[in-house]
């Protein structure tokens, strides 16, 4: 029984941490310790360089992280990960390989 539940929690788990350590990278959430000790900050301007490929005509205060359409991508793609994810561990539940 406790393998069943490892089973369906682990990937609630993984996708938390993981996304916490992609707007981490990223430079979304502040590890500065300057609110409240143990919680980011969160900035969601991102400014980067100009490049050869876009020399300029960049806005002088950054993009946004955060956009209607990065909303609509994690929205559908979380959910769907869930969702294929406990298809497959049905799969191996049904057939009795994790009788607990």
């Amino acid at each position: 029984m406790l393998f069943k539940i490892l089973l369906v929690i682990s990937p609630i788990l993984i996708s938390i941490i993981s996304t916490i350590i992609w707007l981490s990278v990223w430079g979304v959430l502040k590890w500065d310790n300057k609110t409240l000790p143990g919680f980011p900050n969160v900035e969601n301007i991102q400014d980067w360089e100009d490049s050869g490929v876009i020399p300029n005509n960049r806005p002088s205060g950054g993009y946004p992280v955060f956009t209607v359409r990065t909303l609509a991508v994690n929205a559908l793609g979380i959910p769907t990960v869930f969702f294929l994810g406990a298809i497959f561990a049905m799969q191996f539940i049904r057939r009795g390989l994790f009788v607990g």
